[in-house]
């Protein structure tokens, strides 16, 4: 008898066939979330930097938060 954890793995498993096609598919998945997660992290250094000008430029926690994720996840609001 398989227990919860395994049933929960084997319902999560998705296996990429090891062809040339599934290897360029599971690459292109990886190239579209990648990207799209950048612009996530971009998107929102934007907002608290829109946050942090309205702020009359004054040194505030908008400012701190958005220089905190520009490091932390290497992204550039100039890239």
């Amino acid at each position: 008898m398989k227990t919860v954890i395994e049933m929960a793995r084997e319902a999560e498993a998705h296996a990429v066939p090891m062809t040339p096609e599934g290897v360029k598919s599971s690459q292109e998945r990886w190239r579209g979330f990648n990207q799209g997660y950048k612009q996530a992290i971009k998107d929102c250094v934007d907002l608290l930097m829109v946050q942090h000008e309205a702020a009359k430029g004054q040194h505030n926690y908008w400012q701190v938060a958005a220089n905190l994720i520009e490091a932390e996840y290497g992204v550039h609001r100039d890239d």
